[in-house]
């Protein structure tokens, strides 16, 4: 009788395995991420909820903003920035006239900026302390 060589079961068990422990390393990281996105968008929508502002959903939060805060938190103040250099020059707002931002407006973006980009924070309210809004009237 010939013998016959089981090499290529092997091969395939080690291929399955080695597999499976991929997929399940890419799945923890992003539940991981997941659990994680939850969390901020909870603490979000609570911290809006508590100052009496608007608020999107948990999940509309989550697909948003993820766990790190998506394309929003690269800068927080950019639309900030914008509006103040238009004000400047009076070129912002509706019909290019000079505009003062509601405090509800930097009010969320401040709990946003707490929540995503806290490292930013610090940063975030030495720059807003210096333009004027309705409030400051």
């Amino acid at each position: 009788m010939e013998e016959k060589s089981h090499k290529w079961i092997y091969v395939i068990i080690i291929v399955v395995i080695v597999a499976l422990m991929v997929a399940g390393a890419l799945l923890y990281r992003d539940v991981k991420v997941t659990n994680e996105a939850q969390q901020k968008a909870k603490e979000f929508v609570t911290l809006l909820q508590d100052a009496g502002l608007p608020a999107p959903t948990e999940e509309q939060a989550v697909r948003l903003y993820g766990a790190d805060g998506g394309p929003f938190a690269g800068s927080p103040d950019a639309d900030l920035e914008q509006a103040e250099y238009g004000w400047w020059h009076g070129t912002a707002g509706a019909a290019n006239r000079p505009f003062r931002l509601q405090g509800d407006y930097i009010e969320a973006a401040r709990i946003f900026v707490a929540v995503y980009t806290p490292e930013k924070l610090a940063a975030f309210d030495e720059y807003v302390a210096g333009l004027e809004t309705d409030d400051s009237q």
